[in-house]
Order: C-alpha cells, then structure tokens, then sequence
C-alpha cells in the first residue's frame, strides 16, 4: 500500500473531522437529543419508516411522509435536517472528485471539451 496515499486519506480524514459541517452537524444531534418534542416526532417517522418498508402500501407511504413533514416543520429537527444536508453534500463532494479522479471525467450532457471554460 502506498505511504503517500494513506498519509493523504489520514489528512482528508482530519479535515472533515475538524469541518464546520461536522461540527454543525454534531451540535444539531445535541440538540435533537434533548428536544422531547423533536425526539417523539423523529421516533414517529422512524416506526412508519420500518412499517412502510415491510409493507410498501401506499398508506404506509402516505402516513410516513406526513410523519416526516411533522418532524421537519420542528425548528430543532429542521435545524437537524439542514446540518445533515450540508454535511451530506460535503461528503458526496469528497466522493464525486475520489471517483473523477480514479475514473476520469464523465460526460455531462453538452458538447464542450471537458468543461475547463465551461459556464455550464
């Protein structure tokens, strides 16, 4: 295994250890963890989650998004939800460019030479 590329991985690690996405995040779960109200909604919406899943009604489907958009009007599980977005996009950022790296650029619909004057 290559030093340079486990000392870069040991590096990228750290930085999004140390990120305000993490950070953000981590201080959102707090607290959603201390909300009662937050916690009850979120305990909803993960029973319907697994009722859904095992019988994949339209119902079950209906039930779990009014659930979710309970829990989502919270202003602390919004704040929650909004943190783990960022911090989601964060990684799936960190991800798409690993991939690019390893498999080259992909096409993206337009005619342009690999995008490096591309306003698109």
């Amino acid at each position: 295994m290559s030093a340079e590329v486990i000392k870069k991985a040991s590096e990228l690690a750290q930085a999004i250890a140390q990120s305000e996405e993490l950070k953000a995040l981590r201080e959102a779960e707090a607290k959603l963890q201390k909300d009662p109200e937050a916690m009850k909604l979120l305990n909803e919406v993960q029973r319907l989650q697994q009722m859904a899943q095992m019988s994949g009604t339209p119902e079950a489907l209906k039930e779990l998004e009014e659930a979710f958009k309970k829990f989502s009007e919270n202003e602390v599980a919004k704040a929650y939800l909004e943190a783990n977005e960022k911090f989601a996009h964060m990684i799936q950022t960190v991800n798409s460019l690993l991939q690019e790296a390893i498999e080259g650029p992909k096409p993206h619909g337009h005619q342009c030479s690999g995008c490096s004057g591309c306003s698109l």
